[in-house]
C-alpha cells in the first residue's frame, strides 16, 4: 500500500466517488456519518486498517484517508511501526522539512499543512497516518486530476 502525497494511497485518489471506491475496494465493512460533521461519511475496511471520509458536500468524494495498514509505504519504506524521527527524515525527509508537533496526554501528532499529512505517535512510534486533499486555496480543494 503506496502513500502517494496530495494523490492518495494506493488506487485511492482524492476526488474519487462512492461508487468508484466500491470498484476498487469492494463493501466495506462498517459505513457511518461522522458524529462531528454530518456532511462526512466515514467508510472503513477493517482487513486493510483503513477509513475513508466522503465529502457529501462536495458531491460524495473522497476527502480524507486514514490507515494504522502496516504495508504503508512511502518510497519504498514502512511508515507503520517506524521510529518518528526515522520517518520524519528517512522516509519524508526529501519532501517535508517542516513539522508541526502536538502533544496530547499519551500521543503526539506531527503534521504538515502543506502536504495535508499526520503522523500519530505513541512511544515515538508511528502508528496511524492521516491524508487528506489539500487546499488550492481558503475556499477550494486541490482535488488531483
Amino acid at each position: 500500500m503506496e502513500l502517494k502525497p496530495k494523490i492518495g494511497v494506493d488506487n485511492l485518489k482524492f476526488g474519487m466517488t462512492q461508487k468508484e471506491i466500491f470498484e476498487v475496494l469492494g463493501s466495506h465493512d462498517r459505513k457511518k456519518v461522522d458524529q462531528d460533521d454530518d456532511e462526512q461519511l466515514l467508510l472503513e475496511y477493517f482487513s486493510l486498517k483503513l477509513r475513508l471520509t466522503v465529502y457529501l458536500n462536495e458531491k460524495f468524494r473522497l476527502g480524507y484517508i486514514r490507515t494504522s495498514n502496516p504495508d504503508l509505504t512511502y518510497n519504498g519504506l514502512k511508515i507503520i511501526g517506524s521510529n518518528i524521527e526515522f520517518a520524519k527524515k528517512e522516509i519524508f525527509g526529501e519532501l517535508i522539512k517542516d513539522w508541526e508537533i502536538e502533544e496530547y496526554d499519551f500521543f503526539n501528532t506531527h503534521s504538515n499543512d502543506e502536504y495535508w499529512l499526520t503522523l500519530d505517535v505513541e512511544y515515538g512510534t508511528d502508528t496511524n497516518v492521516e491524508l487528506g486533499v489539500t487546499f488550492k486555496n481558503e475556499v477550494e480543494y486541490n482535488w488531483p486530476d
